[in-house]
C-alpha cells in the first residue's frame, strides 16, 4: 500500500512543481519581486525533489526523513503564497489551483508519515 502511494505522490509532485514553474512565470510578469518569486520556487520544487530523493531510501526509516522535509517545504511553499496573496493582492486561477492542490499534496504526505510512524510501532511492539 506505501508503495502505491509512493508511485502516486511521485508524479503528483512533478505536476505540482510544474505548476509553480508556470506560476512564477506570472507573478514575474505582474511585478512580483524576485526574491518571493525565487522562494516559492524553490519551496515548492523542493516538495517533489524530496519525495523523488525518498524513493531511494534504504529504510521506512530514511523515507519518513524525506517525507517530513517534503512536507515542511509544502509548509513553507503555503506560507509564500499566503504572502504573494495577501502582501500584493495578487489573484489568479493559476495561484488558485497552486493553493488547492498544495493542500491535499500537504494531507497525503502527512497521511504516509503517520502510516509508516505507526507501522514502525508495531514492529517494534
Amino acid at each position: 500500500m506505501i508503495l502505491e502511494y509512493k508511485r502516486e505522490i511521485k508524479k503528483w509532485t512533478v505536476d505540482f512543481s510544474v505548476s509553480i514553474v508556470k506560476l512564477t512565470r506570472e507573478l514575474e510578469n505582474k511585478g512580483i519581486p524576485f526574491s518571493i518569486i525565487n522562494q516559492v520556487l524553490r519551496s515548492g520544487t523542493s516538495i517533489g525533489a524530496n519525495v523523488h530523493e525518498g524513493k531511494s531510501s534504504s529504510s521506512e526509516r530514511e523515507l519518513i526523513r524525506y517525507l517530513s522535509i517534503s512536507l515542511k517545504s509544502a509548509n513553507e511553499t503555503e506560507y509564500w503564497l499566503k504572502i504573494i496573496r495577501e502582501a500584493y493582492s495578487f489573484e489568479s486561477e493559476k495561484l488558485n489551483e497552486c493553493e488547492k492542490e498544495l493542500g491535499e499534496i500537504q494531507k497525503v504526505i502527512a497521511s504516509i508519515i503517520i502510516k509508516l510512524k505507526n507501522k514502525q510501532k508495531v514492529i517494534k511492539n
